[in-house]
């Protein structure tokens, strides 16, 4: 597996540290080769977890651990992963008729939200609007309103209110993707974006079909994102300033009562 063709989510950790299902693509032992590869598995992956099938390690079954308000609607139950800590609010839809929906420890399924399967959320995510087909890596909000399909988020993400990606071209045909420099043909038809860890986005941005979005970027002002927003981009033609960026992930990371490690700070200086 070429760490390359994954770029942005390996630019912070190793592909075997991807979330594939409820666990990484090393737990899982998948071959992939490139970042779809983990959303078009993505139903097989969390059907294989949640019967508890696989030993690496032993899979989580399916099963209410967390609080749900008693106003939540729960479609195919027994599809449904909600681990101990998660909260789902009033009101909230959790849709696993056509893939199965695991929420992580400590995550929040914000009131009114729908959660259509399959879908990943981990741990200490802040979730509203309606999500569907996409994984969450962890530590990420998308507290507001907004769609979010098909697509691949990273951790301390926060996508402001009204943040949507389209997943599907109005030609309706297959979704290139910026890989190494070179658009690639995914091959699939509905396809969203790649979101990097530490990724901010302001009210209102509408993220085009296929789009990677690098990490630190932070975008805002509105309107359709282009394909590829790099590394630690500041709005639509500017870059953040290293220490502003670094002190921003503190300030979020304290916030969760997590602290940014100097390995990972090193990786960000590295990276910048």
């Amino acid at each position: 597996m070429k760490n390359e063709n994954f770029y942005p989510l390996t630019l912070t950790r190793k592909v075997e540290d991807l979330r594939c299902g409820t666990r990484t693509v090393g737990e899982h032992g998948k071959q992939i080769s490139y970042l779809w590869d983990l959303l078009v598995g993505l139903k097989e992956d969390l059907e294989r977890d949640l019967k508890g099938q696989g030993s690496r390690p032993a899979c989580r079954q399916a099963g209410v651990k967390g609080q749900v308000h008693p106003s939540v609607v729960l479609l195919a139950p027994e599809n449904i992963l909600i681990e101990e800590g998660a909260e789902i609010e009033p009101l909230a839809v959790l849709d696993a008729r056509s893939g199965p929906i695991y929420i992580g420890k400590k995550s929040v399924i914000k009131a009114h939200a729908n959660l259509r399967g399959p879908v990943s959320i981990g741990p200490e995510c802040k979730i509203g609007g309606e999500v569907s087909h996409s994984i969450f890596h962890g530590y990420s909000n998308k507290a507001h309103y907004g769609f979010i399909g098909h697509s691949y988020i990273g951790e301390w993400v926060n996508l402001g209110a009204g943040t949507t990606n389209s997943n599907l071209k109005n030609t309706y045909g297959t979704v290139k993707v910026w890989v190494n420099g070179k658009e690639v043909d995914s091959g699939q038809q509905f396809l969203g974006c790649f979101i990097g860890d530490h990724v901010k986005t302001g009210i209102g941005t509408l993220i085009t079909t296929g789009a990677v979005i690098g990490v630190g970027a932070h975008w805002f002002g509105g309107g359709v994102t282009p394909k590829v927003i790099p590394n630690f981009a500041w709005g639509k033609e500017g870059k953040i300033k290293l220490e502003k960026m670094l002190a921003i992930a503190h300030s979020v990371m304290g916030r969760r009562q997590k602290k940014l490690s100097q390995e990972e700070e090193n990786k960000l200086r590295n990276l910048y």
